[in-house]
């Protein structure tokens, strides 16, 4: 009985010492911790005076972590090297790297970095401020930075400051004081001392606080004051300079070499064969960013392996233009087939005709244009064997109709003709009507399509008052993508054919008359053109003719952007 009685007593304290040492750990139930930790006390103190040190510690209330500390942390001035920030238990620990510039007032500004241990609760826009002087400078500046083009309110952007006037000190030298941008694009520039500035706002990815080719910029036209009244808005734009580079080369077929260019060269590569016999037609994409070879006889579509010498444009880390030679390689690797895969693809490719597709349909817009493509480039076409008919009750009649001009070697033919809203028509392809490099033809082919009546589209006019010239009118859908532009008319920009659906309306002052939205120029000096937004949903029905007087001054420009399309621009 004592025995049992011994063994009971040890097995109480087991389980008493295991509750004991659980205390604390997992699910304790309660309230979830929604506050974030608060500084306690701190070594110097906020806003102390000619500080001296290397390091500052904050004690906070309970224990913290640091999260995402890169994309957060903020020192103005900015320093060369960062300082090195830790959390160690409930302290926060600031380390500088770089010294500190005499009679100066500093702010460290965490963002949400910091945030308490257990529930990652961060303080929102936590800051420390201290001089290396006798004064804390005290004045500031506020403004907001949108993007030019579609007045998006844009985040994490640096905006900055500079005592030095001079326009190259936006370019080599960092700011003179630093801050960054919230989500709804505001900004402001703490602990200012008195002094005129430039203003600019840069998309730092080379993190070094000054514009770097190729980073979207924005810069205020006058000089500002911290006494300045009124905010200041900056609109971020990217100067019409693109990174050009080759890309890759590409071998996807074992009869074509694709060699493709970042954006537009200004001039077209020179390309020099370095393997022998290869024998090929060149084409160029639209814009000329990607060059096909296609190869012309059995030996080099044969060779797994092809050299080309390329001479072409490319950019340097400076954004200059500058020619470079490199040697391509078009590799091909064969599929692994069985035999009887293999005899099925070479039967395929003996009797093997020119494919030809059409976008021709029913309910073919009464915008659209008829068009016919195919898959290899063409080498000769015969005109008369192309036949358009308009179908009238059951009998086909001829109608007259023009073939677009096309490139040498066409992979697309488009048919211009006068469509009736509702008329059924057919375009005939007589067998052998074209051949392609390769000498293959197709066979006759026929492609119906039948148009929509006027009463399934509607019609906007939009009119300015006060009208503007030089004004140009963009239809955007809800995913705030252009759908149709007309210069602006004192009649009214009437937009035909829209088809039912929700719409946006979007100007911008042509100020050089180019037909085209114009971004800025840092070099020029020039700011993008200007962008307003029609406040309003237009919500169109069929059948329906709309017409809206839109005064495009009424509301602040910065404000009138329809907030379910900034909605809807974040999300691309």
């Amino acid at each position: 009985m004592g025995m049992r009685l011994k063994h009971y007593s040890i097995f109480l304290l087991i389980v008493l010492f295991a509750s004991c040492a659980n205390r604390g750990i997992g699910p304790q139930g309660g309230p979830k911790d929604t506050v974030p930790p608060h500084p306690r006390e701190s070594e110097p103190v906020m806003g102390a005076l000619e500080f001296k040190g290397k390091k500052i510690e904050v004690t906070f209330d309970e224990y913290i972590e640091l999260k995402d500390l890169a994309n957060n942390l903020l020192m103005s001035p900015p320093q060369q090297n960062p300082p090195e920030v830790k959390a160690r238990g409930k302290k926060l620990i600031v380390q500088f790297q770089d010294s500190l510039r005499d009679s100066t007032t500093y702010t460290i500004d965490f963002g949400e970095a910091v945030c308490d241990y257990r529930e990652q609760v961060s303080i929102k826009g936590y800051t420390f401020y201290f001089s290396t002087g006798p004064t804390i400078d005290t004045l500031e500046y506020c403004g907001r930075v949108f993007e030019a083009e579609t007045l998006n309110p844009m985040k994490g952007i640096f905006v900055g400051i500079q005592e030095n006037m001079d326009d190259s000190a936006f370019v080599s030298m960092p700011f003179t004081r630093v801050a960054r941008t919230d989500s709804a694009g505001f900004f402001r520039i703490g602990n200012m001392r008195e002094g005129k500035y430039r203003l600019y706002a840069v998309d730092d990815i080379s993190k070094d606080y000054r514009l770097t080719p190729g980073e979207a910029l924005a810069f205020g036209d006058s000089v500002i004051s911290p006494h300045d009244t009124t905010q200041a808005t900056l609109f971020l734009f990217k100067e019409k300079q693109q990174k050009l580079y080759l890309q890759r080369t590409l071998r996807d077929k074992q009869h074509r070499i694709q060699i493709l260019f970042s954006s537009t060269p200004d001039s077209l590569p020179e390309l020099r064969p370095l393997t022998d016999s290869i024998n090929y037609h060149i084409k160029y994409s639209a814009n000329r960013d990607t060059v096909t070879l296609w190869l012309m006889d059995s030996m080099s579509i044969a060779q797994d392996s092809l050299y080309i010498e390329a001479r072409y444009r490319r950019t340097d880390s400076i954004y200059q233009l500058e020619w470079t030679v490199d040697t391509l390689r078009a590799f091909w690797r064969s599929p692994k087939l069985s035999a009887k895969a293999k005899e099925a693809l070479e039967r395929q490719n003996k009797n093997r005709r020119l494919d030809l597709k059409s976008n021709a349909r029913k309910s073919f817009d009464l915008f659209d244009t008829l068009r016919l493509f195919c898959t290899t480039p063409l080498a000769s076409i015969e005109r008369d064997s192309f036949h358009l008919f308009e179908r009238v009750d059951s009998i086909l009649k001829p109608i007259p109709f023009r073939m677009a001009e096309y490139d040498t070697l066409p992979m697309e033919l488009t048919f211009l003709a006068k469509f009736k809203p509702e008329g059924k028509y057919e375009l005939q392809v007589d067998s052998g009507a074209m051949h392609d490099i390769y000498g293959i033809t197709h066979v006759k082919g026929t492609y119906p399509l039948q148009l929509k009546a006027l009463s399934e589209y509607s019609t906007l006019r939009v009119k300015l008052v006060p009208f503007e010239p030089r004004a140009r009118i963009q239809v955007l859908t809800s995913a705030d993508a252009v759908l149709r532009e007309l210069p602006a008319t004192e009649e009214g920009a009437y937009f035909q054919y829209l088809k039912p659906d929700a719409y946006y309306l979007r100007l911008y002052m042509d100020e050089n008359g180019d037909g085209q939205w114009t971004t800025g120029s840092w070099s020029d000096k020039r700011q993008p053109e200007p962008i307003y937004y029609y406040p309003d949903k237009i919500q169109t029905k069929s059948n329906w003719d709309f017409e809206e007087e839109w005064d495009y001054t009424a509301i602040e420009q910065t404000t009138s952007k329809p907030k379910e399309l900034i909605k809807a621009s974040a999300k691309k």
